[in-house]
């Protein structure tokens, strides 16, 4: 169920965002749902429990920025810049949300949430 709600809320802010920054629609579809799931994988799944909701929040901004520009720049898609630098930074605001719901819903942690 988690990982619907982190697909559905990233979708709704990465498609738009990427496609608003000269993507082409279905580039933005695909792209929205991989780094999705390399995240949730990642930052969810692996660093989160470790740390706090800071620290992978901002692992999250990272990788997501990263992984979209990246894949902007391999799969040779038009984009802006400052257009990719800000959904990534409307997703980490969803996703510090998002993982305040994790640390509220099960996701034990060994540190305290941030």
């Amino acid at each position: 169920m988690n990982i619907l709600i982190k697909l559905l809320v990233n979708g709704i802010i990465a498609v738009p965002g990427l496609w608003w920054s000269g993507t082409s629609l279905t580039f933005a579809v695909l792209t929205s749902l991989v780094v999705s799931l390399i995240a949730y994988a990642l930052g969810d799944a692996l660093i989160l429990p470790k740390t706090n909701n800071t620290f992978a929040t901002t692992a999250d901004f990272i990788m997501v920025f990263a992984l979209f520009w990246i894949s902007s720049y391999v799969f040779a898609q038009p984009y802006h810049l400052p257009g990719i630098l800000l959904t990534a930074f409307v997703i980490t605001v969803a996703e510090y949300f998002f993982h305040s719901y994790l640390q509220h819903h099960g996701v034990h942690h060994s540190k305290h949430p941030g």
